[in-house]
């Protein structure tokens, strides 16, 4: 296969591997969604060739623009016919004939090179549906300025691709009036979590306004991080945005199906889809959904009401049950006070040690700075057999396995679990030296107290009286040894 150079390309360039920039769209959520796709397509931008793999149509021209890329996306589907692949940048691209589809789940930013005119991001749209015919399909994706997985990022290093200044959509309903604007209306609306490019769950509007579906949705959330290093443990800030309906606007990105396609599924996740089957959420293979709140967020939740009976009835349930082995943070109590874990505790001939699941939940209070709420414990060992006697069983401290050195939880290393650290490991320092000064001022008058009693001795010692009691106690021991020998040779 020949690849076609449009004009733009660039030669020392890959958005493929990486090293340029963020890795290109793709990801197991996002492979069903070519499915509804067909005619003549046009994928435009890096995606993961697996992604590339899922596309059913016959007719398929991929559009990137490193040289490189081009190249090894040639050599890859050498052997597919009806695929083409083209190197340049999107405003180079002939208009004619028109695409039936055209797939940019990776955004608009890597449509174009530094040598192309500087475009909006309302012109680069105009570019990218000028391809495409009227009434086609779009599947698009766009990355939120103002996600959580930027508002708690560290500081990033710059990547060679930051000459783009993205001055995307303010929000999804600015991007439905684009759309619409732009003559392709949105079908389905994605929040994806918790990266842009790769995500791991893509949540539909309906999905998101369900309460009844927020512990679930938090429990398939929960671990998901954008990055090893944040500002925060995002897990909590997901319940929250779950809880009081931000979780559509805090979205690291959002994927739009527009024009004539299918809806698609409600929600695509780690455990497959979701969807509607008379009136009650199930997955795709049928099985019921639970309905709740996370264990761990009832848990905190009842903590910082003090209600502890509260507690120990969801520890007792939890614990008393087949989920005992399975994290809080993966555990859904529905209304009856029955515990459903999302995932399997371990292999049905090794379950996990319900102790691992206490000590899990314990370094999440601890580490998420919840620690007050208990009046004593002040580690993990001792926050853990506390929970255990809560929950019905005797648990020694010193039986308890040793964490992670790292973090049992995903959100040990951010930032704000590390600052909690260092509060509570400077308190438990203050407390330790001020221990010490009071051992060390209890030895200081001890010793006092001794060298005097040991002066005093002297004194008497050297008084008529003491020399004589000195003398009657030397006598004493002279007849203790006397006797000592004396019955000693007949047992000789």
């Amino acid at each position: 296969m020949t690849v076609q150079l449009i004009g733009g390309e660039m030669l020392q360039w890959s958005d493929l591997s990486g090293t340029h920039g963020p890795l290109p769209a793709g990801g197991p959520a996002l492979l069903p969604l070519p499915a509804g796709t067909g005619g003549r397509t046009l994928v435009a931008g890096p995606h993961d060739p697996a992604l590339i793999d899922a596309v059913p149509a016959d007719q398929v021209t991929v559009l990137v623009r490193g040289v490189a890329d081009a190249e090894a996306l040639a050599a890859r589907y050498s052997a597919r016919p009806g695929v083409a692949v083209c190197c340049g940048s999107l405003e180079k691209l002939a208009a004619a004939p028109a695409y039936d589809t055209v797939i940019a789940l990776d955004g608009l930013g890597r449509l174009c090179t530094p040598e192309a005119p500087d475009l909006s991001w309302d012109e680069m749209l105009g570019q990218l549906l000028a391809v495409l015919r009227p009434g086609g399909r779009l599947l698009l994706g766009v990355e939120n300025p103002f996600g959580l997985h930027r508002l708690l990022a560290l500081p990033p290093a710059p990547a060679d691709t930051d000459w783009v200044a993205p001055d995307g959509p303010s929000g999804p309903a600015d991007l439905h009036s684009r759309l619409a604007a732009a003559g392709v209306p949105v079908v389905r609306e994605y929040a994806a979590y918790p990266t842009p490019g790769t995500p791991a769950a893509l949540l539909g509007a309906e999905v998101l306004a369900d309460p009844g579906l927020r512990g679930y949705l938090a429990a398939t959330l929960a671990g998901a991080r954008p990055a090893p290093q944040l500002l925060a443990d995002p897990d909590r800030l997901v319940t929250g945005a779950l809880r009081h309906g931000l979780a559509a606007s805090l979205a690291p990105a959002w994927i739009l199906l527009a024009g004539d396609i299918a809806a698609g599924p409600a929600a695509l996740t780690a455990n497959g889809e979701l969807r509607l089957d008379g009136g009650a959420w199930v997955r795709g293979d049928g099985t019921p959904i639970p309905i709740g709140r996370t264990l761990e967020d009832l848990v905190l939740d009842a903590c910082g009401r003090r209600a502890m009976p509260v507690v120990r009835e969801l520890l007792t349930a939890w614990q008393d049950g087949p989920a005992a082995g399975v994290p809080a943070g993966q555990v859904v109590v529905d209304a009856a006070g029955a515990c459903h874990g999302l995932t399997a505790p371990a292999s049905p001939a090794s379950p996990a040690p319900p102790v691992e699941a206490l000590r899990r939940l314990a370094a999440t209070l601890i580490g998420g700075g919840y620690a007050h709420l208990w009046p004593s414990p002040a580690d993990e060992a001792e926050l853990t057999a506390l929970l255990a006697g809560m929950a019905g069983r005797e648990l020694d401290p010193h039986s308890v396995p040793a964490g992670d050195p790292a973090g049992a939880r995903p959100g040990a290393g951010s930032v704000r679990e590390l600052m909690v650290a260092r509060d509570r490991l400077e308190q438990e320092l203050a407390d330790a030296r001020a221990k010490h000064e009071f051992y060390e001022r209890t030895i200081a008058s001890r010793d006092a107290e001794l060298k005097r009693v040991r002066q005093m001795n002297a004194l008497l010692s050297a008084t008529v009286p003491g020399k004589a009691a000195t003398t009657l106690v030397g006598g004493l021991k002279a007849g203790r040894r006397a006797m000592r020998s004396v019955v000693k040779r007949p047992r000789d």
